[in-house]
């Protein structure tokens, strides 16, 4: 019973470190995030294995505190510039900048297979590809080969804002409507129109802008 608390209190302090550690940490690895969450990982999983349980929240709370203060210097170009590196360009006009590619050890195959899954299959059709910080691959293609928009066809579209969800799954979402400035008893009235009840919706929002209500019901 002992070791299933430790590893409930172990699992929820986990999931706080990283949020304190911020969403960028998830979805944007940088490489002292990555660091991060391996020791983060390894020093967590150490009361599992042993009984120092105050040493590892200890430890945990240091590299919290560093993690913080490292993404804080990020915000310098210089600390920029030492922690995440800077943007390396893979491609320019349309040709394979070699040297870049060495430096950063990216090889032709994984190149032309990243341009090949965000739809360029030939590299004369791209601009540039820059290698970001990140380890992601940035796209820009040439202008002959940009995707046209609504503006290039200078066709007018009506901007009904985000979506907010008022019903999930059979349930009111009250925060979200006081976010609209509506009540529960105008979704109510909505609902009767269309002789409906809550249960009967898997899924209704409305668009912020226009206080439009679009409904999924249940099948």
């Amino acid at each position: 019973m002992t070791l299933v608390i430790k590893i409930f209190v172990i699992y929820l302090i986990t999931i706080a470190i990283m949020r304190l550690m911020g969403k960028s940490t998830i979805v944007q690895m940088t490489p002292y995030d990555l660091v991060a969450i391996i020791i983060v990982g390894t020093v967590a999983s150490e009361p599992l294995i042993s009984t120092e349980f105050l040493p590892t929240l200890g430890a945990l709370s240091i590299l919290v505190i560093l993690h913080i203060i490292f993404s804080k210097l990020t915000l310098w170009q210089w600390g920029n510039r030492f922690f995440l590196g800077e943007p390396t360009l893979l491609v320019k006009n349309g040709e394979i900048i070699e040297d870049n590619m060495e430096k950063t050890m990216v090889s032709i195959a994984q190149l032309l297979s990243i341009l090949r899954s965000k739809g360029y299959p030939k590299i004369s059709d791209i601009d540039y590809a820059i290698l970001e910080p990140i380890g992601e691959i940035s796209i820009i293609p040439k202008p002959e080969n940009t995707p046209v928009t609504v503006q290039h066809l200078e066709i007018s579209i009506d901007d009904e804002g985000l979506p907010i969800a008022v019903i999930i799954d059979g349930r009111v979402q009250d925060k979200n409507l006081k976010l609209l400035g509506k009540s529960k008893d105008w979704l109510m009235e909505k609902l009767q129109t269309n002789n409906l009840e809550v249960k009967d919706i898997i899924y209704a929002y409305v668009n912020e802008k226009t206080k439009r209500l679009q409904i999924n019901k249940r099948k």
